[in-house]
């Protein structure tokens, strides 16, 4: 994943780990561990796992113990956070927990960092606001960074200290392996600072997407862009309008249970209209979705993660499954193997 081969995009599916209707936690966790079976089985690179606390429409407040379970449960894919919350931590028990995943499983896991999210609930609890949680962060991640890669590493800051720590077990996860999901300038000042990726929310326009990767090029010492991880909603149908009625529908459920989470305050999706959702998603057709798709790989997203807009185990798979053979295929014929024959000739 280094940015020798940005032209490459890595395609893979984002876990909300959302039950169905009257689903049991055991069955959710049972048809989500089918769902990266069958991803792996149709050439999917990677997943990604939310850490959401508190919400039984998302069960996964705990990222790493998830993606341990999902490891173990596949052969070649790689396993993500998207993000954990690493203000609600302690940075030396995440390390850790990388650490041993990362020794387990060689070269299969990443890990995104976020400052926590905008719920009330988990942050009423965890003691959490914005401006504390963002100010972790960025004194986290780069001596997470430092513990991973250089030998009895002291830290003196403001939210954190520690002396003569010497990671165990021993593995390297590198800047490559770390992503900052973040709009906010200083934050992705840092991540370009120590070349770190980007992750995106799932509704960002591709405009905000643009800006945010201008932003790092011009805080990169070489300029260059940054791995870039953008999560779209998914739904393929006959026609474009079919999917927007699903997916909307989806939406406005989403949506309904995410405004009890914040304490019957606007949450950030309430601010974006129909139109702007349905823009920054990838519905319609296979043809409708491959024009899009052209237009994340001219934006140079890296790695992005697909989340069919549907509360239905089945509808997921079956999704997945058409968006592999009937895009995604006729996608990377177009795209990486002419780039891997440019590179061959050059």
């Amino acid at each position: 994943m280094s940015r020798q081969t940005a032209s490459k995009m890595h395609i893979g599916i984002m876990l909300h780990m959302t039950p169905e209707h009257n689903e049991s936690p055991v069955e959710a966790y049972q048809n989500f561990t089918h769902l990266v079976q069958v991803a792996e089985e149709l050439g999917m690179e990677e997943a990604w796992v939310t850490e959401h606390h508190f919400n039984a429409h998302s069960l996964a407040p705990s990222p790493l113990m998830l993606m341990a379970h999902f490891l173990a449960s596949t052969q070649r894919m790689r396993f993500g956070s998207a993000a954990v919350l690493i203000g609600f931590h302690n940075p030396l028990s995440i390390a850790e927990q990388l650490a041993t995943l990362s020794t387990l499983y060689p070269n299969r896991v990443v890990a995104g960092f976020a400052k926590g999210g905008p719920f009330e609930a988990q942050n009423t609890a965890f003691n959490m606001n914005g401006e504390l949680g963002r100010s972790r962060m960025e004194e986290a991640v780069p001596a997470l960074l430092k513990l991973f890669n250089t030998e009895n590493t002291s830290h003196y800051g403001e939210r954190y200290q520690w002396q003569n720590i010497d990671l165990q077990p021993k593995t390297r996860l590198g800047p490559e392996h770390f992503y900052l999901a973040t709009a906010k300038e200083t934050s992705i000042r840092l991540a370009a600072e120590l070349e770190l990726g980007l992750m995106s929310a799932q509704f960002w326009s591709t405009e905000k997407i643009q800006n945010t990767i201008m932003l790092y090029r011009q805080h990169h010492r070489k300029n260059h862009k940054p791995n870039m991880m953008v999560s779209r909603g998914l739904y393929i149908a006959e026609n474009i309008n079919t999917a927007k009625d699903i997916a909307w529908q989806h939406i406005q459920a989403v949506r309904a249970h995410k405004h009890q989470l914040f304490d019957k305050k606007a949450g950030p999706m309430t601010k974006l209209s129909e139109e702007e959702l349905m823009e920054n998603t990838l519905l319609g057709t296979p043809e409708d979705i491959f024009c899009k798709l052209e237009k994340l790989h001219e934006l140079g997203v890296t790695n992005l993660a697909l989340n069919p807009l549907t509360a239905k185990h089945s509808e997921r798979t079956y999704q997945i499954k058409q968006f592999m053979h009937d895009i995604w295929e006729g996608f990377t014929a177009k795209h990486f193997n002419a780039d891997r024959a440019e590179s061959l000739t050059s």
